[in-house]
């Protein structure tokens, strides 16, 4: 059976999702099955039109693959290459070819109903659940003419997957807390210097902010970060500004130095 080409569409934050699912498929289809990822530094080679490359994948592809997160979703590649395999797809069955399956691998808090027009109108998977990574993986089976048993521990894909979107999802947490609290991008490489300081296990931020964003750091701390980071309220009150006064607290942000150095450098 000659070799066969599944198209991989990723954002680039996800290519190690991306690396986790081509991995994944490779070694079930093992010989007749080439997975087409624009990340992974083999797919396309220093010097090629990146273009044509990706335009070759989309008209050779006898099935593709989308990583939709909340992130993904609102990226125009995803779009471009979704729209590339529907085309061809209806122009296939038209024509009584075969059907050119495209399955979005929902993941990272992406849920089916918050699925934009037309993506709601495919055949999505939740991507951490094994059950849901086999019907994927028969699909594919089908569109590459193999058969028999799945040889792929999904039970272990899907714990791979989860530890993904767990680092994935965390790590923006992270970040978000660091912007409410006032870390500016002009000052992250420093920040950075600091908590990489030999022997500092734990740093302190202290920090007021208003009362909305108050709330939402304590929100993100208590149901995302406990495990990483502490709060502790100084003082609180009423403050003035441009535009009147307005509630505000005071207090400490104590983070573990090793998921900040993590998340500021993944």
């Amino acid at each position: 059976m000659s070799e066969k080409m599944i198209f991989l569409s990723h954002i680039t934050e996800e290519k190690e999702l991306a690396r986790i699912v081509k991995d994944a498929i490779e070694d079930e289809f093992s010989g007749f099955v080439r997975v087409f990822v624009s990340s992974d530094g083999e797919t396309i080679k220093a010097g090629q039109n990146f273009l044509k490359v990706i335009e070759d994948g989309l008209v050779e592809c006898i099935a593709a693959i989308y990583l939709i997160s909340p992130v993904s979703v609102q990226r125009s590649w995803i779009s471009f290459e979704l729209g590339a395999v529907w085309v061809r797809n209806a122009l296939s069955q038209r024509n009584n070819g075969p059907e050119i399956p495209a399955l979005p691998f929902c993941h990272s808090g992406m849920s089916f109903k918050e699925l934009p027009q037309p993506i709601c109108n495919l055949n999505a998977i939740e991507a951490n659940l094994a059950s849901k990574l086999e019907f994927a993986f028969r699909s594919l089976q089908s569109s590459v003419g193999g058969k028999g048993r799945l040889k792929t521990d999904f039970d272990a894909l899907a714990s791979q997957i989860v530890e993904f979107e767990r680092k994935y999802t965390l790590f923006d947490k992270v970040k978000e807390v660091l912007a409410l609290i006032g870390l500016r991008e002009q000052d992250r490489s420093e920040f950075i210097n600091r908590i990489k300081t030999p022997g500092m296990s734990h740093i302190t931020i202290q920090t007021h902010t208003t009362e909305d964003k108050t709330k939402r750091v304590f929100d993100i701390i208590d149901n995302y970060l406990s495990e990483f980071a502490t709060y502790k309220v100084k003082s609180s009150g009423i403050q003035m500004g441009d535009r009147g006064s307005s509630n505000f607290s005071e207090y400490g942000v104590t983070f573990q130095t090793s998921i900040l150095q993590e998340a500021l450098t993944s």
